[in-house]
């Protein structure tokens, strides 16, 4: 949970400065993935992303153009007014971090009026983590690289995510895998890299259209060898309840 020091952060520096952010839609659900799995969450999808994932469930979040320019007061006065005392806001897209310096400024006017209200941000991991006294670095992070074990052409996982996701615990990284041999590649990742499994989670790796017993056969799969190599499990709960 956040804690009050957002509140003075937040009131140090200046919220009026026209921040735009470019967003494809705002909708409320449970949270599906990930360490936040089952939450009541107001989701905010932003438009643009810099890789091209051949298995992407959200190709209409690709293109900037096709985001609505929305400024950063009113985008906070419509997450309020959508969040129905939710108590989290998942920022996802596409890749969020492409409008860097527009989603902090939103955060901060954010916290500026909900002070309390948690944030995660869903991130591929190509772009570098928050820096100490960026008001991004308090926020949560799902880094779901995309070099490993899947292979997406221009994706590489930056340096930085290692050291945020070690100093401050707040970051968890999500592994899309299929089977056994995707999961040696995490392991030794993990090993090699220091990485606490703790902050490691696999998560089965679904393609557009399957049917609820498909679904179910990859997340018994993926749940067994989550198990019986020591790392957490992410469902896709989204799918298997065809929740939005």
């Amino acid at each position: 949970m956040r804690s009050a020091r957002h509140e003075t952060s937040a009131s140090n520096t200046s919220l009026q400065d026209g921040a735009e952010l470019r967003i494809i839609e705002l909708y409320e659900s449970l949270q599906g993935e990930g360490p936040f799995c089952c939450r009541r969450s107001v989701f905010l999808r932003l438009a643009g992303c810099n890789l091209r994932c051949p298995f992407c469930d959200t190709p209409q979040a690709l293109s900037m153009e096709e985001g609505e320019p929305v400024k950063a007061e009113e985008l906070v006065e419509r997450v309020r007014e959508s969040s129905r005392e939710a108590g989290m806001l998942v920022v996802t897209g596409g890749e969020p971090l492409i409008q860097r310096a527009a989603l902090n400024r939103f955060i901060e006017l954010l916290w500026s009026r909900s002070p309390y209200m948690d944030v995660q941000v869903e991130t591929n991991g190509t772009l570098p983590a928050p820096s100490l006294g960026e008001i991004l670095f308090e926020a949560f992070f799902v880094v779901s690289p995309k070099n490993l074990p899947v292979s997406v052409q221009g994706a590489r996982l930056h340096d930085s995510w290692l050291r945020f996701a070690k100093l401050t615990r707040r970051a968890w990284f999500k592994f899309l895998v299929r089977g056994e041999s995707d999961v040696g590649l995490v392991e030794r990742w993990v090993e090699q890299q220091e990485v606490p499994r703790e902050l490691v989670y696999l998560m089965p790796l679904t393609l557009r259209g399957w049917g609820v017993d498909r679904l179910l056969e990859v997340h018994r799969r993926v749940a067994r060898l989550a198990v019986d190599k020591g790392f957490n499990f992410s469902p896709r709960m989204h799918l298997l309840l065809e929740l939005p």
